[in-house]
């Protein structure tokens, strides 16, 4: 199948501190206070990177570019034939090998365009995609493969040579055996097909494929392409018999017709390779093996069906990672709709299984059956952040899914806020503790441990009621000011600092700051008294077990707070008017605490 009318053309751009500052300062300072509560929650830590294992290249030939998405209003299948109506036995007179043009004529009325329509999705504009299908009865059922139609808004059809478009409904689809069926009501100028048996082919024996390579974009006249067979019954999973023939087969090719000299349908179009990797090397399904599952769903009964349309991820720059399988489309009243799954979404696990080809997915659905239930867990991936959700979809159940939530998150980095210049020149600094250069205290100290480790700054207290300000021992005293940091709080609170000072002890600065009990609050020190701004508040902006960004600004009297990209707090005082930006830690006064601090960036002005 091929699809138009898009281009990937956006990927999310994580705003990093640590790329645009620069310089160092402040000596780290310890103090002892109580603070009420214990930590009573832990979170899931976000999973960035799956294990990538591919072993060959292929394209669908019905795929050219990721398909476009949305959740389509499926057709309602077609109630099921009085009788079975695929042909499965020879006709009682054996058919003659005919002329390849006579084989054609009589193919041309068999073999139709199929366009299906997707809405517009966060990785790709509306679009439309083009397949071939294939008429095989006489009351307009029309086999083609499921990549071609799965999850469509709209599917037309349009016979060889014309272009008048009559609409089709879906009728039923096995996933992993890229079949689908659809039906038209308006046989007008189409003829089945006859079925021959792919079993009886031999290695060498010409055959020919019939389709609209690019659709509609180079007309409606059917195009046809001969070559011989290379190989038989080729398993390649998810397809368990495959025809391997040196026939071209382009995008737009998909779910058309491999013939013999008898004009007998022997096999279904499906994949091509990457012309980068193999030349000539193309493939179809074998007739003999469809036909069973293509009467099966000619009778509304879907196979092992999600309602996905997953193709591989070709979006690295979008999603950060090039493992997982993209949620091109979702079938409305499917078990995937129903569990809340939306287009745009990176299927990662299934059954807590990796997975970054349709063969995983189909060893695990093969290995169930309809009314089982698969755990799933997908990446999504917002304006602000980047989100883990879990769930579980019901095999071929549209109604009884189990909805995804969200188990972790991770938000993007935003701009550090910008500081204005008064008399002299910004301070700025920026630091992702890759290494320890010396500009950060460490050591091991009285109360807390403070180390630089596997990227990141880390305060761990030795017994509960202690608190810590640090930060680099280069930056400036100023007034306005800014600090961002990627910030975890495990035990206790964490937070950033503003406009700290110690006046022979007595210690003075703006705090803002996140719990490991998921409450947020502001507050201000005066020579060691402290002075709540903004009252301990509970949110579901952030996860204590996970790093969170924290953006806190000071100019002049006006201070705000923003958290994961979200402003929560913006007030005025004037209690500290200079000083440094740093770092915060303390313990609850029965639990010793623990932060970490990574991605730290800081400007400062005179």
């Amino acid at each position: 199948m091929f699809r138009i009318g898009f281009l990937p053309f956006w990927a999310w751009f994580r705003a990093c501190f640590r790329t645009m500052l620069a310089p160092r300062a402040p000596a780290s300072i310890a103090g002892k206070r109580s603070w009420l509560g214990r930590a009573s929650t832990r979170h899931l830590r976000l999973l960035c990177r799956l294990s990538l294992t591919m072993a060959l290249a292929l394209v669908l030939a019905g795929c050219g570019v990721l398909p476009g998405g949305g959740e389509s209003p499926t057709p309602t299948p077609a109630p099921p034939a009085s009788t079975p109506t695929v042909e499965i036995a020879p006709s009682p007179t054996a058919a003659q090998p005919l002329a390849w043009e006579e084989v054609v004529e009589k193919l041309r009325p068999s073999t139709v365009m199929i366009i299906a329509d997707f809405p517009e999705t966060a990785i790709s504009y509306e679009n439309v995609g083009f397949g071939t299908g294939i008429v095989y009865t006489d009351d307009g059922y029309i086999v083609t493969n499921a990549h071609v139609v799965e999850g469509a808004a709209a599917i037309t059809v349009v016979p060889a040579g014309s272009n008048r478009e009559r609409p089709a409904r879906f009728v039923g689809v096995s996933t992993c055996d890229d079949l689908a069926v659809i039906k038209v009501d308006d046989m007008e100028g189409l003829a089945p097909a006859t079925f021959g048996n792919s079993d009886e082919l031999r290695v060498g024996e010409e055959v020919m494929a019939l389709g609209y390579p690019f659709g509609a974009e180079i007309g409606t006249d059917l195009s046809v392409t001969r070559g011989i067979v290379s190989k038989l019954d080729f398993q390649l999973p998810p397809y368990e018999s495959l025809i391997q023939t040196d026939t071209p087969i382009n995008p737009g090719n998909s779910g058309g017709p491999l013939v013999n000299r008898k004009g007998e349908v022997v096999g279904i179009n499906t994949l091509g390779a990457d012309p980068s990797m193999a030349q000539d090397l193309n493939f179809a399904i074998s007739i003999d093996k469809t036909k069973p599952i293509i009467a099966e769903l000619e009778q509304g009964r879907n196979r092992l069906w999600l309602g996905m349309n997953l193709v591989p991820n070709l979006y690295e720059d979008y999603f950060g990672t090039s493992d997982g399988l993209v949620v091109a489309a979702v079938a409305s009243r499917s078990p995937a709709s129903s569990a809340g799954v939306q287009p745009a979404y990176l299927l990662t696990k299934l059954e807590g299984l990796s997975v970054n080809s349709l063969a995983n997915v189909c060893k695990v659905l093969r290995s169930h059956k309809d009314g089982d239930g698969l755990k799933v867990q997908f990446m999504n991936v917002t304006e602000t952040e980047i989100q883990i959700l879990e769930g579980e979809v019901i095999i071929g159940e549209p109604t009884a899914s189990v909805p995804v939530k969200v188990v972790a998150r991770q938000s993007f980095a935003a701009d550090v806020p910008t500081v204005p210049a008064s008399g002299g020149s910004t301070t700025t600094g920026s630091w992702d503790f890759s290494t320890d250069d010396g500009d950060w205290y460490t050591g091991d100290f009285e109360d807390s441990v403070v180390e630089i480790r596997g990227g990141a700054y880390h305060i761990t207290f030795k017994e509960g009621g202690w608190y810590r300000v640090a930060g680099p021992q280069s930056i400036a005293s100023g007034g306005d000011q800014a600090i961002m940091a990627d910030v975890r709080v495990l035990e206790g609170v964490a937070g950033v600092v503003l406009r700290f000072t110690n006046n022979e002890g007595n210690l003075s600065f703006y705090l803002c700051y996140i719990t490991s009990e998921a409450t947020y609050g502001c507050g201000v020190f005066v020579d060691s008294q402290y002075i709540s701004l903004v009252e301990p508040t509970p949110s579901n902006l952030f996860y204590p077990g996970d790093f969170n960004t924290l953006v806190m600004s000071a100019i002049g009297s006006r201070i705000t707070f923003v958290i994961n990209g979200t402003e929560v707090a913006a007030f005025d005082d004037s209690s500290v008017s200079r000083g440094i930006p740093g770092v915060y830690a303390e313990g609850f006064s029965d639990v010793p605490g623990q932060a970490s601090f990574d991605n730290v960036g800081m400007e400062v002005a005179p």
